[in-house]
Order: C-alpha cells, then structure tokens, then sequence
C-alpha cells in the first residue's frame, strides 16, 4: 500500500511540475541508475529541432527560450540522421564527447541518441554519453524502457505547458522589451565606452606580448568576462601558442610557455570557418591548457588578417557565471575585431623595423668596405705614383712596371723550363686617329685595345703588359711552343680588326688595326732590360712597312 501511494505520490508531482523540473527529474534519474554524465535533451517546435536542457557532469542547465542546437556543441550537428544510422547498435565509442575540446588521458566516450515520440508523432532526440575504459558498450534499450514511458505520458504536455505559459506573457511583453531594449542600449553604451578605453590603452602597447596583457586585463575588467585569454596560430604549421590568458583562480598570468598543435575538432573547424562570427558554446566543459577545470558557457572570435587567421579569442564564465547577453557578445567581437588591428599593425612594424636594422647593417658594411677599398686605392697610387709604374692618362702598366717584372717571369720561366718571348704592338695610325677624334677618344680606344690584348679568350700564358705610349704596347709571355706563340699573336691582330672601329687615317683598311713583332727567346738572366724588346720592335717596324694589321715572327 505505501509503495503504491508513493507511486501515486510521484506522478502526481510528475504530472504538475514544470518542463524544467521535469528534464532536471529526468537527467538526474539517468545521471543516478545508468552513471550517465552527459546529456542533451533537443525538442521539435515548429519543424525546427531547439536545445532545450543540458546536464555536463551533474550541471544541469534550461533555456526557457530555446536555443539553437549548435550552441551545445559549437558546429551543425544532424541528430535526426545520427539517430536513424544508429537503429541497429544502440550506441558509439568514439575519443571526445560533442560539446568537448581536448581528450582526457586516453578514456573513450560511449554516446546514444534516442528518439523520443509520442504515439507516432516524433517529439524530438535525448542525447547520452558517458565515459568509458572499454570498448565495449554499455547502453542497452532496455535499460531505457523507463524513459520512453515518461516521454510518452508526460513531455508533449509538458513542453506545450511551457510554451503557453511563455505565451502568457505576452501582454506584458511590450513592457518587458521596452525595458529589456533599454537595458540592452545601456549596456551597448557601456561597452563601448570601456572598449573605446582599451582601444586608447593600446596605443601604449609597443610589443604583441604587452598588447594581449593589456587586452586580457581590460577585457575582463571592462567586459565583464569571467576569464578571457588570446591565443595566436598559425593554420599551415597547424601550431598554436599562448600569449595572456586567466588561471582558475582569476589571476591574469602569462601563457606564452603554452605551445601544441591545433586541436582537430568540429568546433574548431567551424570557428575557423566563419569569419565574423562569435563561436558560443553552452554548458561545456572549461579548459586552462587542456585540463579540464570546469562547466559554464564558452565564446571563441576567429581573428583574421585578410585570408589568414593569425589566431583568436576566447572567454568563458568560470569565475562568477556571469551570464552572457548580445551586448557582451557584440562587444567581444569588436575587441576581438581592435586586438587583431593592433597585433597586425605591430608585425608590420616589427618587420619594417628588422628590415630596417638589416639595411643599417648593410648599409655599414658596405661603408667599412668602401673604406678599406678606398685606402688601398689611395695606397695603390701612392705607391704607384712613387714607383712610376703606371700610365697617367690610361691607368694601365707602364714601362717601368713591365721591367720591373722581368726577374720574376725570367724565374719562373726557369722553374718551368720555358721562353720568354717579346712582344711589341703598336695600334696603327694612331696619332691621326687622336687629332682626327681627341684626346680623351684616343684614351678610351688605348683601354679598348688593352682589354682585347689581355682577354682571356685569347689566351691563357702567364706574362705581363705595358703601355709605352703613343699607342704602344709592349708584352712579355712564357711559352713552349712556337705555333701557339705565332696563333696568339694573329688571333690579337684579328680581335682589334674585328672591333669595327673606325679610323679614316688608315690608308688600307679605314678601321683600327694593330701590327705585330714577335721574338721567341729574348729574355735571360743576364739581358739588358733596355734591350729586351728591342727585336721585337724591329719586327714591329716591319709589320707596319709591309701594310699593317699584321704580325712579324724571327
């Protein structure tokens, strides 16, 4: 008998409690005989699946209004299709619960999404999910027999209940949109004179690390945020760091330490996914790095340069459960919004300004280098300009640098058992080309001769060149054979002719040519310097008696 009046009892109390004392009776039954932590309960209203309560490990939450069902996990989800594709096995282990970020150890979550009806007409999906060590589930149908007699008997009635004692209100609802727009536009007011503040407060921030601090500090203080931290990413390494966020006890500590890849879930890729809006998440699991430190609603904002996210914000209610309206939402997008100006303003600079220090380093490189070039030149004139062994209008080696090298090439002809032959050239017509064209033209066509002389596509014999004047030259080579000797000397007479430079004082050819004296072996240890070329211009002579652009060999 008193079971039997107990029974009475309860489902008189049942049948006269409300829709939100009837979902926190019923998650708490589930939570208590089948050791369930999670549990979502989704209605149908008007053709259109709502959030109407959760449980997260014993937080029981109600939306008298509904919510849409992507706050619960963050991302779309289609109850309706998971429930159909699981009628054949009860339940699924996968590694996360919906609503979750970051795995725990290495447990599994065993999930199942029941439909709920009334008769036939579908009243909408419960879901369940509870942690497990095994891979075997535990989830049976009927172990849940109970449930789908209550829903049955008591939940349509229950949610129309409730739907029409929303609907009572109605009369007073002007009043209470009046009031509630009121209190929106104060807040909307408020905020943005707090953020205008933090926006004014970052032009101190010289560096990304002090401009989170600041954010961070202000944003909870001036938003009413219970914690807040911003993270930075970068999505092609799939890495992500910390920069100031909020420990569990509130304190604002620096997460630069924190660094890890990219957490490959839903949630995130739905974040990453649309651009401007605020990610919200209600009664879910709250994390400080990836330890699980509590239950309460959760916010993400993406922050975007362009088409790269270079990382985002987050906030949570942890502290105070501060509840979370559309005025706070907005005004932590536009901080999300000002912090994402600011931090690409400073990579700027700080890229601006290592580049710049970059091109004081080689700007002062180059100076020191110029420097030093500039004293050895001073030191290479100097010492030529004591020496005498150059030419002062050509620049090129004179005479005297020319017999000053006869020792060494003498020397090394010894060592490698070689001659050293004579070679005089002389560019003919030469004075009717200076008074014909000027002075600085014939300078120009003496170094232009000089070039084709030494190119090395001529030849590769060590030796020597100097300028003797009146566009003359005067060359020392080491050789061992006497046909190469002779090619070199008719490959420079073709190279000067093949310059197409042109010279009307030259009777047979009207272009510069050059004429050529050769002698063999005409240097020793014991020649008289003044006398080594002395053959060779003989030849020389010859070569320009018999018609120019030509070469004599003894």
């Amino acid at each position: 008998m008193e079971s039997s009046e107990a029974l009475k009892t309860y489902a008189l109390e049942e049948s006269n409690s409300t829709f939100e004392k009837w979902c926190e009776d019923i998650f708490r039954r589930l939570d208590r005989q089948n050791n369930i932590e999670n549990i979502a309960l989704f209605v149908w209203i008007e053709d259109e699946l709502k959030l109407a309560a959760s449980q997260t490990q014993s937080v029981f939450s109600f939306y008298p209004s509904f919510k849409p069902t992507e706050e619960y996990s963050g991302y779309y989800i289609d109850w309706a299709r998971l429930a159909c594709q699981r009628r054949e096995q009860f339940s699924f282990i996968s590694g996360l619960p919906f609503n979750a970020d970051w795995q725990q150890n290495d447990d599994q979550w065993e999930h199942a999404v029941i439909p709920l009806y009334k008769g036939e007409e579908r009243l909408g999906y419960l879901l369940i999910e509870s942690e497990t060590t095994m891979l075997q589930r535990r989830f049976k149908p009927e172990h849940f027999k109970w449930l789908l007699k209550n829903v049955d008997a008591h939940m349509k009635c229950k949610v129309l209940a409730h739907r029409l004692s929303q609907q009572t209100t109605c009369s007073r609802r002007s009043e209470l949109n009046l009031a509630l727009n009121n209190h929106t536009l104060a807040s909307q007011l408020a905020y943005l004179k707090n953020l205008h503040e933090i926006s004014l407060r970052f032009t101190k921030a010289t560096t990304i690390h002090s401009l989170c601090r600041i954010a961070v500090e202000l944003g909870r203080d001036r938003l009413q945020v219970d914690r807040m931290g911003i993270f930075l990413c970068d999505l092609e390494a799939q890495k992500m760091w910390g920069t100031w966020g909020t420990d569990p006890h509130g304190n604002v500590v620096d997460r630069s330490e924190f660094c890890q890849e990219m957490p490959n879930t839903l949630f995130m890729e739905e974040a990453f996914t649309k651009k401007n809006e605020l990610i919200v998440k209600e009664n879910v699991p709250l994390y400080f790095g990836t330890e699980q430190v509590g239950v309460g609603w959760n916010v993400m904002m993406a922050m975007w340069n362009v088409d790269e996210c270079i990382g985002w914000i987050a906030g949570d209610n942890l502290l105070y459960k501060t509840p979370l309206d559309e005025p706070k939402k907005e005004a932590i997008k536009l901080l999300a919004a000002s912090v994402c100006q600011k931090i690409v303003k400073l990579r700027e600079t700080e890229t601006a300004k290592a580049r710049f220090e970059e091109l004081l380093d080689v700007n002062s490189r180059h100076v020191s280098e110029l420097k030093t070039l500039k004293q050895k030149l001073f030191t290479k004139k100097q010492v030529e300009r004591w020496m005498n062994t150059s030419d002062k209008e050509t620049g090129l080696p004179n005479q005297q640098a020319l017999m000053i090298a006869i020792p060494g090439l003498v020397k090394q002809a010894r060592k490698t058992k070689q001659k050293v032959a004579a070679i005089s050239i002389e560019i003919d017509a030469f004075h009717g080309y200076r008074k014909l064209c000027g002075n600085m033209a014939a300078i120009n066509l003496v170094k232009k001769v000089a070039d084709v002389l030494e190119s090395p596509t001529l030849h590769h014999l060590p030796g020597m060149m100097g300028y003797a004047g009146s566009g003359r030259f005067s060359m020392l080579l080491l050789h061992d054979d006497v046909l190469v000797l002779r090619e070199i000397s008719e490959n420079m007479v073709r190279a000067v002719y093949h310059l197409n430079i042109s010279n009307t004082n030259s009777i047979h050819y009207q272009r510069v040519t050059i004429s050529v004296g050769v002698t063999q072996d005409s240097v020793s240890l014991f020649s008289n310097n003044k006398k080594v070329l002395k053959g060779a211009k003989q030849l020389r002579a010859t070569a320009a008696k018999l018609g120019q652009n030509r070469v004599c060999l003894d």
